[in-house]
């Protein structure tokens, strides 16, 4: 099993040009690989899901490529805040569930560990060449 972290769309700081060039590498890796099982959307608790965000769910629904939602950052916020946050992100994002997760307690860890076996346990695989 790989895990395999694919840059990010929002804050990372690298030039312009070479960002532009991740949309065509991510969309290849993510549509030909016969083993992919599983993609994680992390999004940030602590503000809305991003038009980015929420091009990527829907380009990930349109492709039938097995997603699930995780909000990270979950103990930097209150309980309120929380419950508002995993309200918005489903409406957003058009997804009913969210994996509510947080690094520093390890809130959701188990979870997010239960749907990544879940996905790597079954048996038909999408398809595509592998490359």
């Amino acid at each position: 099993m790989y895990f395999v972290d694919l840059p990010g769309y929002g804050f990372a700081r690298v030039p312009k040009a070479v960002k532009e060039n991740w949309g065509a590498m991510i969309a290849g890796y993510l549509q030909h690989r016969a083993q992919l099982k599983l993609a994680l959307l992390l999004v940030d608790s602590r503000m809305p899901p991003t038009d980015a965000d929420v091009m990527m769910k829907d380009w990930l629904d349109h492709h039938r490529i097995p997603n699930a939602v995780v909000l990270t950052k979950t103990d930097k916020i209150s309980r309120n805040q929380l419950n508002q946050a995993l309200l918005t992100g489903a409406r957003t994002l058009n997804t009913k569930e969210i994996v509510p997760f947080s690094a520093v307690t390890n809130s959701g860890k188990d979870e997010i560990l239960k749907r990544i076996l879940a996905a790597v346990d079954q048996i038909p695989q999408r398809g595509g060449t592998g490359r």
